[in-house]
């Protein structure tokens, strides 16, 4: 087993690693103690030099099903085992994904019936400020949550929608069109079996059977209630970091960053299971 150091980020989310070598396989012991620490942390940052994109897309099979870009997240004809998320354009068109600025709380994918179970980031290029990412843990977003507004959400169903044409909230939808999944506004973890508040600021429309005006304000007591600074960690970004975070009970968002600055940064995905 190779000996890594394990430090964690803050009290209630996030570890850094250290240690490892990307260049070379990894044996079974170094891969259990990672998922260990994955499942404890929920957020693991690898500071561990260059990593490439073969290294990157070999790591993440160690932890199941890889998923990669469509063919507009990757437009630089490079490894579609991966996603890029870029502001740089060739010809006047995004290389990749999400290019520009602030982005709202979300967990990735969360409008498909099987949402990602994880995913790992990795810096290759950034700008001299911005475009930090913020960690928040739906477990403790849970836990503390007041008893009375807890036992109201047994049970009730969150609708989730999102446009990949855009990065903003997709507003009142038409069912028969848009890509939407209804998952469980408390999931539970398929792992460990804690629960997790499963609704988000960017994707999450609608609380399925109520009122308009009912679930908008529920939706927007728990979205306030999700984002509170102490379940989170920012995370401030550094070349050749890979940040690796599990999916089924965080969500992430993303600072503004200036326009005129180049920032590149690749994604796998990994495959996940319906949430319940």
């Amino acid at each position: 087993m190779t000996e890594i150091s394990i430090t964690p980020l803050t009290n209630v989310i996030g570890a850094e690693i250290r240690g490892l070598d990307f260049s070379h396989p990894f044996d079974e012991e170094t891969i259990a103690g990672i998922q260990e620490a994955w499942l404890k942390h929920l957020v693991l940052v690898f500071r561990c030099g260059p990593i490439s994109e073969d290294d990157q897309a070999r790591f993440a099979t160690y932890f199941g099903e890889t998923v990669g870009a469509r063919s507009a997240e990757r437009k630089d004809g490079g490894d579609r085992r991966l996603m890029v998320i870029s502001n740089i354009r060739e010809n006047g068109e995004p290389i990749g994904a999400l290019p520009d600025g602030e982005l709202m709380f979300h967990s990735d994918s969360v409008f498909l019936e099987k949402p990602l179970k994880g995913a790992m980031l990795y810096a290759e290029e950034l700008p001299s400020t911005g475009g930090n990412t913020l960690f928040a843990s739906m477990y403790k977003a849970y836990d503390r949550l007041p008893e009375d507004l807890r036992g109201r959400l047994e049970g009730l169903k969150g609708v989730n929608v999102f446009d990949y044409e855009t990065q903003v909230k997709a507003g009142r939808f038409d069912r028969a069109s848009a890509p939407h999944a209804i998952h469980p506004v408390i999931r539970t973890h398929p792992e460990t079996g804690r629960k997790a508040l499963y609704v988000n600021r960017l994707m999450t429309e609608e609380i399925e059977g109520l009122p308009e005006d009912e679930s908008d304000a529920l939706l927007q007591t728990l979205f306030e209630h999700a984002e509170n600074r102490n379940h989170v960690y920012e995370h401030v970004w550094q070349l050749d970091d890979l940040v690796m975070w599990d999916n089924r009970c965080t969500q992430h968002a993303r600072t503004d960053f200036p326009a005129n600055e180049r920032r590149l940064l690749r994604r796998v995905g990994i495959e996940g299971d319906r949430p319940f």
